[in-house]
């Protein structure tokens, strides 16, 4: 009996999550080749094709209880972005701050809400790039543009946004507990990614 080999193994694995299928059915897809190849013998490329191949050919195939929605996939990058990013920027503002109270202008708005949107644009486009069918160039390119983007914009925002008059004011306290509420919640997403992506054989009966 053959095994599979490792890396083809680890690579079909990982196009599979980049696909955003489930645990159980990325489960099924490696049980079956892993069976195909202990009882045949053959090249599992030469069998079900490239990794990442394959992959979209089952994305294409699962429906909507095996696969996450780009909407879905979408909602859940920004808002684990969002929380992530206005958390630790509250956290730490509590923490190392020395006023009671913490002032956030227009131009720390601005910035930090262009770093999010952009980034969490640029994680989609990656994404985009890896599962897409076609070798496609533009996409990882659209990708790194989108980070630079990220970063310039914290310039363009100190530039041109007013970093003097407050835009609102938290208690210090008040930062820090909201910053703890988003970050916890974060980490309530990523742990419900986590889940979902762990992979699970199906039973031997």
């Amino acid at each position: 009996m053959m095994a599979l080999d490792e890396k083809y193994r680890d690579e079909l694995l990982l196009a599979l999550r980049m696909h955003e299928i489930s645990g159980e059915y990325v489960g099924e897809v490696l049980a079956e080749v892993e069976a195909h190849v202990r009882e045949t013998g053959e090249d599992p490329a030469e069998a079900f094709g490239k990794p990442r191949e394959y992959a979209a050919q089952v994305a294409e195939q699962l429906d909507g209880a095996g696969k996450s929605s780009t909407l879905g996939i979408a909602i859940s990058v920004l808002a684990t972005a969002a929380l992530t990013m206005f958390g630790s920027d509250f956290l730490l503002d509590a923490l190392f701050e020395r006023t009671d109270s913490i002032a956030y202008t227009l131009k720390d708005t601005v910035a930090l809400l262009s770093l999010l949107v952009l980034f969490v644009a640029g994680t989609l486009l990656v994404f985009k790039a890896y599962t897409a069918k076609a070798a496609n160039k533009a996409f990882g390119f659209a990708a790194i543009a989108a980070f630079g983007l990220g970063i310039l914009a914290q310039y363009l925002a100190g530039q041109f946004f007013d970093d003097v008059t407050p835009l609102y004011e938290l208690p210090r306290w008040g930062a820090g507990v909201l910053g703890a509420l988003a970050l916890a919640g974060a980490i309530a997403f990523m742990v419900r990614a986590a889940r979902r992506g762990r992979v699970v054989y199906p039973k031997v009966s």
